[in-house]
């Protein structure tokens, strides 16, 4: 089994997860984390020096570590957007699409009767998503680079999932805005003030807290417009000098995601040319099911197959006309 310190740290919220990204990405490990990569590192090597984990303690090893990243870990951008929650494996729900007023007043005699008008309500249906991941790793592995194997495991099978989680979702919110007053077009490569004020307002008028999101290309673009700058606290001037990003235009979060960070087949998270603005929650998004993880062993080739699968999101959007883009050419 599992050395009986480190099965007692995965049960301490984040604590492994933390100690896999501080491995994978070079961070400075304190003494504790020290002590559980040499524990780590021996479990790993012997797995490899045996060929064999009939307790499956590998695959326990990333369904317990991962799951609670990429299904309980609160993720502000997202928060932002959707009612989070989770149901189990054969579950299902619609939502109910918000109503438009579409009620009219009419002018008539005291007494008279008046054309009727209706409300029409909805339901919309979840878009449920399912990923999975497969991977081998060779024994040699295992026994050349220990922990360093398992916390490189561990860090991308739950940023592969993540990462596509979020593109998913905003092809799909890039998909749901096809005309009206909702699609700005920019007239060119460049944002505009003209444009970013037309998307400032819309989104103002129809939510508190409003915020865009784009690639971090744009956010640049968006600080550093004509005239921008003297509405600027000090603090943002700072930020602007240090990031080359702001909080805030007129009224408006301005979020963004690096143009580096990408899913395992090479796509960027956000698609390109866009700006999106969001107005306040926009429907909900909701985690089925748990994540599941299974071993097999091939002493022929010397390979543990992993199957990295259960992990399924669906997204009800019932909100749309709080959702906008700013469309570049």
């Amino acid at each position: 089994m599992l050395h009986t310190e480190i099965a007692s740290l995965m049960n301490e919220k984040g604590k492994m997860y933390e100690w896999a990204s501080k491995v994978e990405y070079k961070k400075t490990l304190n003494q504790e984390d020290k002590e559980i990569s040499q524990v780590i590192d021996a479990w790993a090597k012997n797995i490899g020096e045996k060929g064999s984990d009939p307790n499956l303690e590998l695959s326990n090893f990333i369904v317990k570590v991962v799951q609670p990243e990429v299904y309980e870990v609160p993720d502000e951008l997202l928060d932002a957007m959707f009612d989070r929650g989770s149901i189990g494996e054969f579950d299902d729900y619609s939502l109910n699409e918000v109503a438009k007023n579409t009620l009219v007043a009419y002018d008539t005699a005291k007494g008279g009767n008046v054309e009727k008008s209706y409300i029409d309500v909805k339901a919309v249906a979840p878009t449920w998503k399912h990923k999975q991941v497969e991977t081998e790793i060779s024994y040699a592995d295992l026994r050349r680079n220990g922990f360093k194997t398992v916390s490189n495991l561990t860090v991308f099978a739950k940023e592969a999932l993540q990462n596509k989680m979020f593109f998913d979702i905003f092809s799909q919110v890039d998909a749901l805005i096809a005309g009206g007053e909702q699609l700005i077009n920019a007239g060119g490569s460049s944002l505009t003030t003209t444009a970013m004020d037309q998307l400032s307002l819309y989104l103002i008028d129809r939510g508190e807290n409003p915020f865009t999101i784009s690639l971090s290309k744009y956010a640049q673009q968006i600080a550093r417009m004509n005239g921008h700058s003297q509405y600027m606290s000090e603090e943002m001037k700072n930020q602007f000098n240090r990031y080359g990003l702001v909080d805030f235009y007129n009224g408006t979060r301005i979020g963004h995601i690096s143009g580096a960070k990408r899913t395992g087949d090479d796509m960027q998270l956000l698609p390109d040319k866009r700006v999106f603005g969001i107005a306040g929650k926009i429907g909900t998004l909701d985690m089925r099911g748990q994540l599941r993880v299974y071993e097999t062993f091939d002493n022929q080739r010397e390979q543990v197959s992993l199957k990295i699968t259960g992990f399924e999101f669906g997204t009800a959007i019932n909100k749309i006309d709080k959702i906008a883009k700013i469309v570049l050419t």
